[in-house]
């Protein structure tokens, strides 16, 4: 009769540990509250007038994963009714109208992170990605990397109104203090850098400040080509270390700071650009372009127009500089 095979200590308490673990994992899959993880997020979204939906929450390579979102912001206000349905994640949604045109954001993946403690996150969105961390223990510590974004995809011309094309990246790196309890933007530190490569407006509607009164008006085509922006941002105070756009349209550089507010509607722009652009470019402009033409010359090199940006963000003051800038 064969001797009895003893199995070593060792390889049973391995054996049970990864029988637990893997148990432990599949009861997490299994009961994990994500349905009340998604309402949390669709009523946060529904707090600030945006219309959120989730096709699929689940674990991911990544951490939590969402697949399938799209965010719009909803035209006529967030009432009660429609903020209900989408919580209870009907199928029976309205469509655009009521909604919204929405952004579509193939992924969206967070997960706990320790340096700094806080969330970790990756978004797959416009064939491109949005990746970074948020946390820290006293100060709100933000780190954010766009990465080949293609401004022609994922219905950014419906959520946004303006067609665009072009691809763009830049990163942003803030440190904001807490005021009673929350971050805020009009003390913070830090750098945000844009970079875009042949960016195009092919068209599109916007609204523009005239006379105080938002007014639609149509956009035409416009090169704006590569743009490098620049701005260091100190105890909330952005100032703008680089400024410039070159296309076979027109050519723009820019100066001045930014007064950061505690929200970034509020912020307060005190900016001098220079323009130069093609005939034929103003021509094509049609209205703006005779807004274009009445800007007074630059007095060191009349090729250029100039223009102060000022008011803040959510109303925009367009004027005459209060004295020339001396950008080169």
């Amino acid at each position: 009769m064969a001797a009895e095979t003893k199995i070593a200590r060792w390889k049973l308490a391995l054996g049970y540990g990864a029988f637990s673990l893997v148990a432990f994992l599949v009861c997490l899959f299994l009961t994990f509250p994500y349905d009340t993880l998604r309402k949390r997020a669709v009523d946060a979204a529904a707090d600030a007038g945006y219309a959120l939906r989730i096709g699929s929450l689940r674990p991911g390579l990544r951490g939590l994963t969402a697949t399938n979102v799209r965010i719009s912001k909803v035209p006529n206000g967030m009432t009660p009714e429609l903020h209900g349905m989408l919580a209870s994640n009907t199928a029976l949604l309205p469509g655009p109208e009521e909604l919204g045109e929405p952004l579509n954001v193939d992924s969206v993946a967070v997960r706990p992170s320790l340096l700094p403690l806080g969330v970790t996150f990756h978004a797959d969105l416009l064939g491109g990605s949005v990746s970074g961390n948020v946390g820290g223990l006293s100060d709100v510590q933000v780190a954010v990397k766009l990465s080949d974004l293609d401004t022609s995809e994922g219905n950014l011309k419906g959520f946004s109104g303006v067609d665009l094309a072009g691809k763009l990246n830049g990163t942003l790196n803030l440190t904001l203090p807490k005021t009673r309890g929350q971050p805020d933007l009009s003390q913070a530190n830090g750098q945000l850098a844009l970079d875009t490569k042949g960016l195009l407006i092919q068209g599109g509607n916007v609204m523009v400040p005239m006379y105080g009164t938002p007014t639609p008006m149509d956009l035409p085509k416009i090169a704006l080509g590569d743009i490098d922006a620049r701005i260091k941002i100190e105890k909330g105070l952005g100032t703008v270390e680089a400024l410039q756009a070159r296309s076979e349209d027109l050519e723009v550089l820019g100066s001045g700071t930014v007064k950061f507010g505690q929200r970034l509607d509020v912020s307060q722009p005190d900016m001098d650009f220079k323009l130069k652009a093609e005939p034929e470019f103003v021509k094509r402009l049609g209205l703006l372009g005779a807004g274009l033409s009445i800007l007074p010359p630059d007095k060191s090199d009349p090729k250029y127009r100039v223009a102060h940006l000022g008011g803040f963000f959510n109303r925009p003051n367009f004027s005459p500089p209060r004295q020339q800038p001396t950008m080169r």
